[in-house]
């Protein structure tokens, strides 16, 4: 009894091997982050706080939290996170926290997407973190519950449609409630982002086909109602809803007109000095750069250059050279996080390092496409390198994760096999025993 209460128990503390290639590329990330952040945003922090040390003093303070974070959950067992309580109470807090700003969150910039917990809390932010875990929790269920043959519809004709709404119907429209609190922050960059991982999510754990097409079935006409429904209601509520999202607008307004005729254009000149500015100090640097610390732009010239527009300021300092660098750095990350899910033995494993390695992907080439003109601003912060405080801690935490992936299932180091090394063992000193028993019955 006792040995089959060790067998079943897990262990607290992950006895696998932690993949050093990745913990190193982490933390070039970080050092290059606080780096890059402390020559941006000295002389922004000088003027608003007068210390020019102001935010990347903070930046470390939040790196180091995250890092506690990540190294913590690396070290302990994935099976400690596919737990259904767990489910149901990330989804829970999340949806909570999300209702809350939309009722009594912060405003800023005529955006409700904080809240005020004692610090400033980006909800929007957590829930780019639940959403993988719980569907990734949610879909190793199931795939169990399929194999013990426990979810077979009462009627044959009705097994795919029972499947598909089992396999995305249900998860889909959870992962949509949480992303549509969003969109009504409002928050369009990030409800793409949510979007845009949830579809991967759904992709890599092997729902069948015919399961997306009826669930599709189900959503495109939904989604069909919901716009019916605003375009019949009055015009005092679409003006209403519109100007929510007139920053949105704005802002592919201001992309559209950028390889229009000066003349033809009715922006003005501040609408479009941001976009400028920033595309001025990514032209200025060059191959190799003014040199740290000697950016002309981060002076006013480029607003948020903590935040949203870091890369500009940044290869403006360190040049092309430094800016492939940079771009080089977030891809063998991302490689070696896509390697963890290509080798990895489990759905859950696999979700989870393929959620959350595209999610730091993502929100990258995101951030550094506003800034080389390819999409209209967004928002999207570069990944440990722009200055924040909820958003640095939380994506420490998903790298957290698909380092305990790698470690629990020991998918960057050839698989040890002790059990079966054992039980070789055993069968042979089994026969060895036969052997010596039948020796001491031939001299009797």
């Amino acid at each position: 009894m006792t040995e089959m209460r060790k067998q079943n128990s897990i262990p607290i503390m992950s006895k696998g091997k932690s993949n050093i290639p990745m913990i190193i590329m982490l933390f070039i990330l970080v050092v290059f982050g606080l780096v890059i952040l402390y020559s941006v945003s000295g002389p922004i922090a000088y003027s608003e706080h007068a210390d020019s040390s102001y935010y990347v003093v903070k930046q470390i303070f939040f790196s180091s939290l995250g890092l506690v974070a990540c190294f913590v959950i690396e070290r302990i067992p994935m099976r400690w996170y596919n737990q259904r309580w767990i489910m149901v109470g990330v989804y829970a807090v999340a949806l909570a926290l999300i209702i809350l700003t939309r009722l009594v969150g912060t405003v800023h910039g005529n955006a409700k997407r904080w809240l005020n917990l004692g610090f400033e809390f980006q909800t929007s932010e957590l829930v780019k973190i639940a959403v993988v875990l719980c569907y990734a929790i949610y879909r190793t269920m199931i795939v169990e519950l399929r194999k013990k043959g426990k979810l077979v519809a009462s009627n044959p004709k009705y097994q795919a449609l029972k499947d598909a709404f089992l396999d995305f119907i249900l998860p889909v429209g959870c992962m949509l409630v949480l992303d549509v609190f969003i969109l009504i922050q409002p928050h369009f960059s990030c409800f793409i982002i949510v979007g845009l991982i949830c579809a991967i999510c759904v992709l890599v754990s092997g729902v069948k086909l015919k399961s997306w097409l009826i669930g599709m079935a189900v959503f495109i006409p939904v989604g069909a109602l919901c716009i019916g429904i605003f375009m019949a209601s009055s015009a005092g509520f679409r003006d209403k809803i519109l100007r929510n999202f007139s920053h949105v607008f704005k802002r592919f307004e201001i992309y559209a007109a950028q390889d229009a005729d000066e003349g033809s254009s009715t922006l003005s000149e501040d609408d479009t000095r941001q976009v400028d500015s920033a595309s001025n100090a990514l032209g200025s640097g060059g191959v190799w750069g003014l040199g740290l610390g000697n950016s002309r732009s981060k002076y006013s010239y480029v607003s948020e250059a903590e935040n949203d527009y870091i890369f500009s300021v940044y290869v403006e300092e360190t040049g092309l050279v430094g800016g492939t660098i940079l771009i080089l750095i977030y891809l063998v990350v991302f490689a070696l996080g896509m390697n963890v899910a290509r080798k990895t033995k489990t759905v859950f494993g696999r979700i989870i390092a393929v959620g959350y390695t595209f999610l730091i992907m993502i929100e990258a080439m995101l951030n550094i496409a506003v800034e080389l003109k390819v999409i209209p601003a967004t928002g999207v912060t570069l990944p440990f390198v722009s200055y924040g405080g909820t958003a640095q801690v939380l994506l420490f935490v998903a790298f957290g994760m698909v380092l305990c992936v790698s470690r629990t299932e020991g998918t960057m180091f050839k698989p040890q096999q002790p059990a079966i090394e054992q039980q070789v063992n055993l069968a042979s000193a089994s026969q060895d025993v036969d052997a010596k028993n039948e020796g001491i019955k031939v001299g009797i």
